[in-house]
């Protein structure tokens, strides 16, 4: 994996432990049980199992040479994610269901959609801690262009 993607799966996966956070915070006031602590703690782990995979299955297809076998091996990836995902729901539901909440498995692997929005705020605060180093990123940004009208204005003055 390149490392930008690892940097941006690290950053992902840090906002994916917040949410977490702040959900068992949540579940201390208003639940207490320990079948709550573990469906969050195991959303968690598969939230960032399913980043991981999400990571290499974006590597290999844009290693893809055409758009169609891109195409074929994201919708691939994401199929095998939530076959897996849903093994996963069924096995607790069957065997493991006075151990391990359900819901709040689902809520800890939501954790990934709350990781994948705070991943700028953590970008920026890597970047930061860093040194301020400018990405390629930041370098590309288009600058403000000028209206034709005050164009025509400089170039008269002139």
């Amino acid at each position: 994996m390149e490392k930008s993607m690892k940097i941006m799966a690290g950053e992902i996966f840090a906002g994916l432990v917040v949410h977490n956070l702040l959900c068992a915070a949540a579940a201390w006031f208003f639940f207490r049980r320990a079948p709550v602590f573990a469906g969050l703690f195991l959303g968690m782990v598969c939230g960032g199992l399913m980043l991981l995979h999400m990571a290499f299955c974006l590597e290999r297809a844009a290693r893809a040479g055409e758009s169609r076998e891109a195409g074929r091996r994201t919708a691939s990836g994401v199929a095998l994610r939530a076959v897996c995902y849903g093994a996963v729901m069924i096995v607790i539901l069957w065997k493991f269901s006075d151990r391990i909440n359900v819901l709040a498995v689902a809520v800890g692997a939501l954790g990934l959609k709350t990781g994948a929005y705070l991943q700028p705020v953590f970008h920026r605060i890597c970047r930061r801690r860093a040194g301020g180093e400018e990405t390629a990123e930041d370098m590309e940004k288009p600058e403000q262009e000028e209206k034709p009208e005050q164009k025509e204005k400089t170039e008269v003055e002139s």
